[in-house]
């Protein structure tokens, strides 16, 4: 291993006051250096200073992960405590002697955890040394029953020299390191190694005091990603979350060695996370973080606000207890950025206490629930609260309440890192002067910048998943969510009030679904095979002989097989108030469009999807849904799916449906009806949903129970079997469809009767359903929505469009309001002209010309850089202003 040099200077230290300083902090005599002329008294205070502040900050994360003795005699906090301890009493079981952990050709520090070839074995050895370090610097009340081993010689003697025989066989040579996936190296094993270098640094430099600079020297070399062993802010690989993990653990190594350049570049570097990204204007390339939108974004086109959102979140406020009280304490940017990722990114994604699926990537195959995934985000609120004015401090401590109030059994607490947390987050559970509170209960969010639309009401939260030229169709990766093929192409997740999530979502709905039946999708009927059924591992083989380089995380690998993007444009939508319209024209998957182009191995296999255009449109009791220009270039089968509702064995169904012929049906058999409307539920509460067809179609029914096992979706899940019922609806259009349209109306939370009355009296009007123009009226509500596909000058009722355009107009009588944006997000100019009766102009949004005439508005939008944003303007009616 290459090693660091250290350069003694003179200075007008005096001799014996240099050999004084620890070996640790001649680094600062370095920096010091430049103070050459300075008295030595100076340069010594100076010297206090920096160790009082990297004191403070060892100080600060010690307490954050273990605690203090007075906090620690909460009884809130007996039970964390006394895990922390169980789980490291076990460890200790399993640690293997030194003579024995050399078994034929390979070696172990713990049972049944082969080292040499697997970094995940490695980085799980180094957690498990972890949390034996944890218990031992966790104070446990003594009249605390079970194992003590708070301050036990023992266990701290096992895990140093556990860490110096893991440092000597498997860490200090690069050479053999640095198998697998990179992030174990980078920040997988670093993190549990600087923990275990903070908690234990006293014995350590007592014992074995080689030891933390060859770590943090070592670790530095394994920054591989990086630039001379520090962050490299120009690699792909130190962003968003990534980038929040390596600057904190360096943040901590740079307080243990005491060097204040280390730590103040890692505060730096740490900061960057913190502004927020402007498609239009990459710093460093960089994609990955929270967008004006509330959109958030890790590995350059997925939508990860529920996965690596919440590990960032985590990170931040981690790093917030790090450095508060110190010179580096950054709380001014801090605060209120976070507070703003939480209201406009997180909270609405989450509903009542359940994560949606829409953002989080492959993390959808693994089998933690929705709600468990909210746990690290409600830790992450408690500890934003602290920092807030007492006004927002109040605001935010209602919402958690009323999150942790939703969710479907109590929240976990032994979760959370930090023990302070659990006793704040119980204080705010038990304060009687703190009322539950839904921030959000009725809002629309057009997330353009992920692709992705959320509609949240009271009783039910409508979630809709596009992509485009610029997002993911769906992220495949490391073995994990296997069939994704169709998650980005207009699926939607319809979440009703007071059902516990977990029953209809999750992990054994992917498992199984049938993944060419996501609702809302239209598809191709043909064979599809997962990437190990295809090259036989978890990734398309190695192909260096290729000019794009195919390997492991290669920007090839990413780009067509792991989050390949889509060749559509289209994909966006439009808010005004609480209402949105939203719509996507499907494209391929980008590696079709290159192999045909010749530019992609002949073995690499690429799938086709079929055509069409689909809106959503999203009022209050209903979302309409709409599909046109459906056809297939490859003659194929295709069908659209309605919808396909999972629900328990033990749980008792039924559906009313009636035809357009008039005849009732009663639970009928699998089988296609001309459905005017049809109702569903179970004998659980919230699982009743209703559907209209505004149009006379042929509407494919069945119900099935489906049995499969969770290693479907994720190799390393168990092989576990799961049986689950399904209720669908769908329409089949047949081989190589020629421009098929359909039309359908969901309707949350309607029961039987509420839905025959909505389908004979229908607040919707179908305005038009075209290839160029989808357009949906609600009289009610004084609104009509308009998506325009063609980017030609199109006429719908009295709206014109020149250009493609998601809008919305709403009409009260004495003015009327459009709201407008670019669904492609690369429009600098938009045109539209709207028929009223003298109309005048009240209010336009910045960038927004709009002249009058006699019967009509000609509106000008500049819509360079735009982002996909709603513009507003506002008319009076009959000279009205």
């Amino acid at each position: 291993m290459k090693k660091k040099s250290r350069i003694l200077i003179a200075s007008s230290l005096s001799l014996t006051t240099f050999l004084a300083i620890p070996i640790y902090e001649l680094g600062m005599v370095v920096n010091a250096s430049e103070k050459l002329n300075s008295d030595s008294s100076e340069v010594i205070k100076s010297m206090e200073d920096v160790t009082n502040q990297m004191d403070q900050l060892k100080l600060n994360y010690r307490e954050y992960l273990t605690g203090n003795e007075s906090l620690n005699k909460s009884p809130l906090l007996d039970s964390k405590i006394q895990s922390v301890h169980n789980t490291a009493k076990t460890r200790l079981a399993s640690l293997i002697p030194l003579e024995d952990r050399l078994n034929g050709e390979e070696k172990y520090l713990f049972k049944n955890v082969p080292l040499g070839t697997s970094e995940s074995n490695l980085s799980n050895s180094y957690l498990y040394l972890y949390q034996m370090a944890l218990a031992a610097k966790t104070y446990k009340r003594s009249d605390l029953s079970g194992i003590n081993l708070y301050n036990n010689k023992e266990i701290i003697t096992e895990v140093i020299d556990g860490l110096d025989w893991l440092y000597t066989n498997f860490f200090e040579d690069q050479q053999k390191g640095f198998y697998g996936n990179w992030f174990q190296w980078e920040i997988g094993m670093p993190t549990n190694i600087t923990k275990i270098l903070l908690l234990l640094e006293d014995e350590i430099r007592i014992y074995k005091p080689h030891l933390i600079d060859a770590y943090v020297e070592s670790m530095d070399q394994y920054l591989r990603s990086g630039k001379n062993g520090d962050i490299d802010l120009t690699s792909r690989f130190h962003r968003g979350a990534n980038l929040a993990d390596i600057a904190t653990n360096r943040i901590v190594q740079g307080a243990i060695i005491k060097n204040e350049e280390r730590v103040s570049k890692a505060v730096d570097n740490i900061l960057t996370v913190f502004k927020t990204i402007d498609p239009n204007h990459l710093i460093n390339g960089n994609s990955a973080g929270f967008y004006e939108d509330g959109s958030f974004i890790q590995h350059e086109r997925v939508a990860y606000t529920g996965s690596y959102g919440k590990v960032l979140l985590d990170r931040i406020v981690q790093t917030m207890n790090i450095l508060h009280g110190s010179k580096y304490d950054p709380k001014e940017i801090l605060v209120p950025t976070v507070k703003g990722w939480i209201y406009k990114g997180f909270i609405p994604v989450i509903f009542e206490g359940y994560m949606m699926e829409i953002v989080k990537g492959r993390a959808v195959s693994r089998t933690g629930t929705g709600y468990q995934d909210v746990y690290s985000i409600v830790e992450g609120m408690v500890g934003i609260s602290k920092h807030l004015s007492m006004e927002e401090s109040e605001k935010l401590k209602s919402n958690i309440k009323y999150i942790a109030a939703s969710i479907k059994g109590n929240i976990s607490t032994a979760s959370f890192s930090s023990l302070n947390a659990i006793v704040d987050f119980n204080n705010i559970m038990n304060d009687p002067g703190i009322v539950a509170k839904n921030e959000i209960s009725e809002n629309h969010y057009p997330f353009n910048l992920m692709d992705k639309t959320v509609h949240v009401r009271d009783k039910y939260s409508f979630a809709f998943s596009r992509s485009s030229d610029r997002i993911g169709k769906y992220e495949y990766m490391s073995g994990e969510n296997l069939m994704p093929w169709f998650q980005g192409d207009g699926a939607y997740y319809l979440y009703l009030s007071e059902r516990d999530q977990t029953k209809s979502f999750g992990a054994n709905y992917f498992a199984t679904l049938n993944p060419f039946k996501f609702p809302g999708t239209t598809v191709p009927v043909e064979e599809r095979k997962t990437i190990p059924e295809l090259y036989g591992g978890m990734l398309y083989y190695e192909n260096r002989n290729h000019p794009l380089d195919f390997y492991s995380s290669s920007p090839s690998q990413n780009k067509y097989v792991y989050f390949p993007a889509s060749t559509n444009q289209f994909s966006g939508g439009v808010k005004l108030g609480k209402y949105g319209v939203s719509g996507i024209q499907l494209g391929d998957e980008i590696g079709y469009k290159d192999k045909q182009d010749g530019l992609l191995p002949d073995d690499l296999v690429v799938y086709k999807n079929a055509n069409a255009n689909k809106s959503a449109f999203m009022f209050d009791n209903e979302i309409v849904l709409m599909g046109s220009g459906i056809m297939d270039e490859l003659g194929r089968e295709v069908i659209t799916t309605i919808d396909n509702r999972m629900f328990d064995m033990n749980e008792t169904s039924t559906i009313i449906g009636e035809t357009y012929d008039n005849n009732l049906l009663s639970n009928p058999d699998n089988g296609e009806y001309q459905l005017k409307w049809a109702n569903f539920k179970t004998n659980e509460k919230g699982t009743q949903v209703g559907y209209y067809f505004p149009e006379p179609a042929a509407i494919n029914f069945s119900k099935e129970t489906v049995t499969e096992s969770l290693k479907k979706i994720r190799t390393s899940n168990p092989d576990t079997k799961i049986a689950k019922n399904y209720f669908t609806l769908g329409m089949n259009h047949g081989e190589n469809p020629q421009n098929v349209k359909y039309a359908y109306c969901i309707l949350p939370n309607l029961d039987q009767d509420q839905t025959k009355e909505y389908a004979d009296k229908p607040s919707i009007k179908i305005l038009a359903n075209t290839e160029d123009v989808h357009a949906v009226e609600n009289s009610p509500l004084g609104l009509q929505g308009f998506n325009f596909f063609g980017g030609k000058k199109t006429t719908v009722s009295n709206l014109t469009s020149y250009n493609q355009a998601s809008i919305l107009v709403r009409n009260d009588g004495e003015t009327v309001t459009i709201a407008v944006s670019d669904p492609t997000l690369k429009l600098n100019k938009m045109k539209l002209e709207i028929h009223i009766p003298n109309p005048s102009v009240i209010s336009a949004s910045e960038g927004v010309k709009t002249s009058v005439s006699i019967n009509k508005a000609l509106i000008h939008i500049d819509s360079v850089n735009s982002n996909g944003k709603s513009y507003e303007i506002k008319l009076g009616i009959n000279g009205e202003n």
